[in-house]
């Protein structure tokens, strides 16, 4: 998706731009269409709802990539700041979705991993749907989330910090972004495209570096599912049917 020839070597290495295409190139080749979530043979609903999970959080990673790199050619770099922070959230949630996911694999029990994939896939933040429905789908503080990511990258806050400074309306950030403050005078220089677009371009590029750990994430989850098919298969629990609420997979 980078082109080299957009993308000057002091900001990134040319090698290092196609590690990043190579990567982006295999998380698109694992796209699907469409998910038929029953099992042929055992009715078992636990995988396939956690291929969904993946499959929308992937396609949400290459949307914001994407839209980061496009929305920066046309001048548009606090756009690519926003999406650039979207991915340090994805990520940070998806690992932690991984993490919990795992520890109900290991346990083995069926029914209870239908019933995690369920709940996270419909975690929310809406009041509403929470009375309805309890705790089990109320979604965790995504700064909760990015702080785990701390053991992988020790510099993450700091980070996701500058990130939020820029794409939050916070004065500072906001005059920071737009307006050139010279000391010396007491003459505002408006810019649409912020003060250091190399700065802006550089961060598209970390962002998109860190999927790395997604893909190694999305790999862990992949390399599980077909021994829980077949257990799936060969114990035809009886708690995952589908549920009747809307809001439910």
């Amino acid at each position: 998706m980078f082109d080299l020839a957009l993308i000057p070597a002091t900001i990134w290495p040319p090698a290092r731009v196609l590690q990043l295409n190579e990567m982006l190139e295999r998380l698109a080749a694992r796209k699907v269409n469409r998910i038929v979530v029953p099992e042929p043979g055992s009715g078992f609903r636990g995988s396939n709802v956690i291929r969904i999970y993946c499959q929308a959080h992937l396609r949400r990673c290459l949307v914001l990539v994407q839209s980061a790199y496009d929305s920066f050619f046309i001048g548009n770099g606090l756009v690519s700041l926003m999406c650039i922070r979207s991915i340090y959230e994805t990520v940070a949630s998806f690992l932690d979705y991984e993490k919990k996911l795992q520890e109900v694999l290991t346990a083995g029990d069926l029914n209870a991993i239908y019933e995690f994939a369920r709940n996270r896939t419909h975690a929310t933040r809406v009041k509403d749907l929470i009375e309805e429905h309890g705790d089990r789908i109320k979604a965790t503080n995504i700064m909760t989330q990015v702080e785990k990511m701390a053991a992988l990258r020790a510099n993450i806050m700091e980070e996701y910090d500058f990130l939020s400074e820029h794409t939050h309306p916070n004065g500072f950030g906001v005059v920071l972004f737009f307006a050139d403050q010279k000391t010396e005078s007491d003459i505002a220089i408006f810019s649409d495209s912020g003060p250091d677009p190399r700065a802006d371009l550089q961060w598209i590029l970390v962002g998109t570096d860190l999927l790395q750990y997604f893909e190694q994430a999305l790999e862990r989850i992949e390399a599980q599912l077909p021994a829980l098919s077949a257990k799936g298969l060969a114990e035809k629990p009886t708690g995952t049917q589908p549920p009747s609420s809307r809001t439910e997979t």
